[in-house]
């Protein structure tokens, strides 16, 4: 069965070129005049034969008006050809809506991807957080995911593994890491019960075997294990599920995580006894 994957890329969007700084102006957008033959017309960095979504975040105080947006490959002898369009309401609330484009397939002849954004009732609107996303529907594509990240992003650490097999840790539902100085670093706690219950926040064994390395595999489709090997300093609870890693240990673990987010997979593994 082909599952479908979609993440955010490199080609998220910041435009930081484009938004003001100032707290109250990111608050309330990018501001561009609409309607009336007045259009918003932005450039995408898409590839051609990818599959991608896009969508961004828009409002206006005027009322009952309409959005359109408009994806087109623009050929390189200027024909354009639209991709898709959608039509969206933005209510008269004045409220953040997100517009969206879904996925779509990009064709293989040369040319670029422009995006047009056109409305019904001539004003000002206010435009923030445009964002593409590559979709990846099969093993092969979620292959060459994984393969362009590592080649633009070098080798990054898939999971943590603390090795506690000379204290006396123990296993349980709830295990926790943490500082040697108390900072909670790790508990799993946004885990949902079924995964408490079926998976756990942890792994456990005795020794690091292949079989508890798929517990931090990237994908089950990619074939990357990079495991960041910690040492337990101390029990942490009077449970002796917990425990605590020292600060250069704490150091690691926090840059590593800049990289790639390991505790949000719950990619993590306890060695005890």
């Amino acid at each position: 069965m082909q599952k479908v994957i979609s993440r955010s890329v490199a080609l998220t969007l910041l435009l930081a070129l484009m938004v003001c700084v100032n707290g109250n102006v990111m608050a309330m957008g990018t501001p561009l005049m609409l309607g009336a033959g007045q259009e918003f017309r932005f450039d995408l960095p898409l590839e051609s034969g990818k599959s991608y979504a896009v969508n961004m975040a828009l409002r206006t105080d005027l009322k009952n008006t309409a959005i359109t947006m408009t994806l087109c490959h623009v050929r390189n002898n200027n024909e354009v050809a639209e991709l898709h369009t959608s039509r969206h309401g933005l209510g008269d609330d004045g409220s953040w809506h997100i517009l969206r484009i879904p996925e779509v397939h990009t064709p293989t002849s040369p040319g670029r991807f422009e995006l047009i954004i056109t409305a019904d009732t001539e004003g000002r609107y206010y435009w923030k957080d445009l964002k593409v996303e590559r979709s990846y529907t099969a093993s092969a594509d979620n292959q060459e995911y994984w393969s362009e990240k590592l080649a633009t992003q070098g080798t990054f650490f898939t999971g943590l593994v603390v090795d506690a097999r000379h204290l006396d840790v123990r296993r349980g539902m709830s295990p926790r890491i943490y500082s040697a100085s108390g900072q909670l670093l790790y508990g799993g706690v946004l885990a949902g019960q079924d995964l408490v219950q079926d998976r756990g926040v942890v792994g456990y064994g005795s020794e690091l075997t292949s079989e508890l390395l798929e517990r931090i595999a990237i994908d089950s489709d990619y074939p990357y294990v990079a495991p960041l090997v910690v040492q337990a300093v101390g029990v942490a609870d009077p449970a002796k599920t917990s425990v605590y890693i020292s600060e250069d240990d704490t150091r690691r673990v926090l840059e590593a995580m800049v990289q790639y987010d390991f505790f949000a997979r719950y990619a993590v593994i306890f060695l005890v006894n």
